[in-house]
């Protein structure tokens, strides 16, 4: 994990507290996710693009506001991916915000100072004090507390850097799926598979190898994101059926930022009708089954709603359902899912790695197909 702490040059505290953070964040490899922390710091935003184009950098902490660079150095973090944090060192209190209110701050909160805070992953104060005022702001609902110990005697130096250390790893241990690269999202998908159809036979040589080749920082990251998506048990089921071990990882007791719970999703906020169960007709078909079964599966998807979980049941479904195809091609026609249900089995093919001969229709990759899989991609997003 590399940090990189971005200050004001002319702010002597912020550098003195970013060199004692550091140093006394060496020691503790040892509680890092990754069991490799690097701290590196910048003054201007030449040295910080700099440094974040020479090499990988995970986490931006911003020390301050009010800077316009830090505009520029968010934009360029979004587009690579990287995470930001923002400790305010007391300047969005009242008393700063007020002073030379219109002419100073009004303009900067409007064109990027209120975004910056509400898109960071966590805000972290140095006193109750400034936690009230960030509650007030109402800007971000993330905020860590984390005392000084160049101002307080109630707080170590390796007490706040293993603090802090704990407030990175929740922000790298949030959303992972979206830290997943190619061929790790690949692997997961064959696990999905491979927990799917209990057999190890219907991965391919290639798949076994992806899953083989996972990193202990990649299975982490899996592991959280299935928990926390309610599919811990299809990946338990693939790691069984291909002999997987691996140093045990706990995701339940792995703290990370979930999206609210009471967060507004889709056009609705009514509950949804759970999944049902295909179930076979007198002659041994699931055919009016399956079809009610895309209906209510439109419907998560209509509210915004769908999920990793529908799309494993799914899979698990029709790899047991036996149809009438052209029955069930007329009943989803005649209802309007033909698009729907073609734009799922695309999503099948990517999340599952189901093959054409368990398809219902021929597979779609179009808008529609991409705005389901930005869907399932977000369903942890926090910001």
């Amino acid at each position: 994990m590399r940090i990189l702490h971005y200050y004001t040059a002319s702010d002597k505290i912020s550098h003195e507290y970013i060199d004692i953070l550091s140093k006394a964040m060496t020691e503790l490899n040892y509680l890092s996710g990754d069991s490799c922390i690097e701290n590196v710091s910048a003054s201007s935003l030449h040295e910080a693009l700099k440094l974040i184009n020479l090499s990988n950098v995970d986490i931006i902490h911003l020390h301050g506001c009010w800077r316009d660079s830090d505009f520029m150095l968010v934009r360029k973090a979004k587009k690579s991916g990287t995470r930001i944090i923002v400790s305010p060192h007391g300047q969005l209190e009242p008393w700063v915000i007020n002073t030379d209110y219109w002419k100073k701050h009004f303009p900067r909160i409007i064109v990027y100072q209120k975004k910056i805070v509400r898109d960071s992953f966590a805000v972290v104060v140095m006193g109750r004090m400034e936690e009230e005022c960030m509650k007030r702001l109402g800007w971000n609902v993330r905020i860590e507390v984390v005392k000084n110990s160049m101002i307080t005697d109630t707080i170590t130096e390796k007490e706040m850097a293993i603090r802090m250390l704990y407030i990175y790893n929740k922000v790298m241990d949030s959303h992972t799926l979206s830290l997943l690269n190619g061929d790790e999202r690949n692997a997961f998908a064959a696990l999905l598979k491979a927990g799917v159809t209990h057999d190890q036979r219907w991965l391919t040589d290639d798949e076994k190898a992806s899953v083989s080749s996972l990193s202990p920082l990649a299975w982490r990251r899996i592991k959280i994101h299935a928990f926390h998506t309610s599919i811990l048990d299809t990946i338990a089921d693939a790691e069984a059926i291909l002999n997987i071990s691996h140093a045990e990882i706990k995701p339940e007791a792995i703290p990370c930022y979930l999206p609210l719970a009471d967060k507004r999703r889709g056009l609705f906020t009514k509950e949804l009708k759970p999944l049902p169960a295909v179930i076979a007709d007198d002659k041994g078909y699931h055919t009016d089954s399956l079809c009610k079964f895309m209906k209510i599966l439109q419907k998560h998807a209509a509210t915004g709603q769908l999920t990793l979980k529908d799309i494993v049941e799914t899979a698990k479904q029709m790899r047991r359902a036996l149809i009438d195809e052209m029955a069930f091609s007329e009943e989803m026609k005649i209802k309007g899912l033909d698009d729907f249900v073609s734009s799922i089995m695309q999503i099948l093919s990517d999340y599952t790695s189901m093959e054409e001969g368990f398809m219902l229709a021929p597979p779609k990759n179009n808008s529609h197909t991409k705005k389901l899989a930005s869907m399932i991609d977000n369903e942890l997003q926090i910001i």
